[in-house]
């Protein structure tokens, strides 16, 4: 099963039409990302702290259903693949069990200098894991 982080939307978040507007699904994913990486035991905060930032090189969004203010959506993230220097996590966005969006976004760590490095090996571990554990639940 993928991990799931659930949102309540905003009604700041939505353009004149009363849709939420394109640009609060990055939050969302955003949100979502740091919460499973929490999840699997890497806090984004204390990474940091170790001068390990990790951005985002890459980023897609496939927009299915609108979402409006007010409502409880849940997204579905996991890891889609990695590699010694990189990661991709795809999402699913869902309002009562129904799909609004895809998405998935790539990402890397970088040093001080903002030099991507290796992924340390608990994190390239924990990956590993963790994908064997929901391609089964994905297929």
């Amino acid at each position: 099963m993928p991990f799931e982080y659930k949102i309540r939307t905003r009604y700041a978040e939505t353009a004149q039409d009363g849709i939420i507007h394109h640009s609060s699904f990055v939050s969302y994913l955003e949100e979502a990302r740091i919460a499973y990486l929490q999840k699997l035991g890497f806090d984004i905060n204390e990474l940091e702290k170790k001068n390990l930032i990790s951005p985002i090189t890459d980023l897609s969004i496939k927009y299915i259903r609108p979402l409006y203010s007010l409502e409880d959506i849940v997204l579905q993230i996991w890891i889609e693949s990695f590699s010694k220097v990189r990661f991709t996590f795809h999402y699913k966005i869902l309002k009562k069990e129904v799909l609004c969006a895809t998405a998935s976004t790539s990402g890397c760590l970088i040093n001080e200098l903002f030099k991507p490095i290796p992924l340390p090996t608990d994190l390239l571990e924990t990956f590993n894991k963790e994908k064997s554990r929901t391609s089964s639940c994905l297929i």
